[in-house]
């Protein structure tokens, strides 16, 4: 009975070990340049990771991205949609190419939303919780996403415009307020004509 227990118990303690290493092997670091954007935008330092499965925009329960928050204070990571950061690096690399298009020459509606989730991400960050109110910043935040991976002045705003005119109708009602707009109590910038 004694050597029964005792082989139990090295069984268990080897399991426990894979398990460990499984899990830290399957940890994926931050992505580094997704990160420093967010960084700005919540003006503090933290990580952007990756996960799920590869190519897909969103999770089994239909999220893009997901923020944590301890009490009222937001935690210093974010994780996106493997597919919200392969679809933001090959936009980078199109760009680089010499993409010449104002909106992407394929795939403008997976651009703005993958744009737009690490915007929304960024905000619940910096510790903005009401839905409504950080998607109408997310939305705002496109122009400057989109330049920081490398679009011109030009093709950032199209992607704004075009962001603020197909993305809300898609988004559940919790993320839509009659408060986003030109002047609304959540417009970023109020003295300026910009919108969004």
């Amino acid at each position: 009975m004694r050597s029964l227990a005792f082989v139990l118990l090295a069984l268990l303690t080897v399991l426990t070990v894979l398990l460990h290493r499984g899990a830290s092997a399957a940890a994926k670091p931050g992505d580094l340049r997704l990160s420093a954007i967010a960084s700005e935008l919540a003006r503090r330092h933290l990580t952007i990771r990756c996960e799920g499965l590869s190519g897909a925009l969103t999770g089994a329960r239909g999220e893009s991205g997901r923020t944590g928050f301890i009490g009222n204070q937001p935690v210093s990571v974010s994780y996106l949609q493997e597919g919200i950061c392969q679809t933001l690096h090959a936009y980078t690399r199109s760009l680089k190419a010499g993409g010449n298009c104002l909106l992407p020459c394929g795939q403008p509606l997976e651009i703005a939303w993958s744009l737009n989730t690490l915007a929304h991400e960024s905000y619940h960050l910096a510790g903005v919780r009401n839905e409504a109110q950080t998607e109408c910043y997310a939305l705002q935040a496109i122009d400057f996403v989109a330049r920081r991976l490398g679009a011109s002045a030009e093709q950032g705003r199209a992607l704004a415009l075009y962001s603020f005119d197909q993305l809300p109708g898609r988004m559940p009602p919790l993320y839509s307020s009659p408060e986003c707009h030109d002047g609304g109590k959540y417009d970023l910038h109020p003295s300026s004509a910009v919108w969004p």
